[in-house]
Formats: structure tokens, C-alpha cells, sequence
């Protein structure tokens, strides 16, 4: 690796941006994830109800 001219600031705080996005970026996907699995659960329990009231 070749040496890059930063002062230890810099690197730090370009670092911590990194994280920052990467967090950010982690929760958009696991809301994503979670919020598709209750409307998977919902539309199921909707569905088992609309069968049953049709089958009447």
C-alpha cells in the first residue's frame, strides 16, 4: 500500500462518514425486509378470513 497524505482528522471523519452511510443504507433494508414480512403475515390473515366468510 502506497501512503496516502491525510492527517489523522480527515481519515477519521471520512471514516465515520462511511459508517454513518452504511448504517443508514442497513436500517433502510432491514425496515424494508420487516415491513414486507407484516404485510405477508396481514395479507395471509386477510385472506384465511375473506376464504372463510366467502365459503359460508
Amino acid at each position: 500500500m502506497h501512503d496516502q497524505d491525510w492527517d489523522d482528522d480527515a481519515a477519521y471523519k471520512s471514516a465515520v462518514r462511511r459508517t454513518r452511510i452504511t448504517m443508514a443504507i442497513a436500517l433502510v433494508v432491514t425496515l424494508l425486509v420487516v415491513g414486507i414480512g407484516a404485510v405477508a403475515v396481514f395479507g395471509t390473515l386477510l385472506f384465511v378470513d375473506l376464504v372463510e366468510v366467502l365459503s359460508r
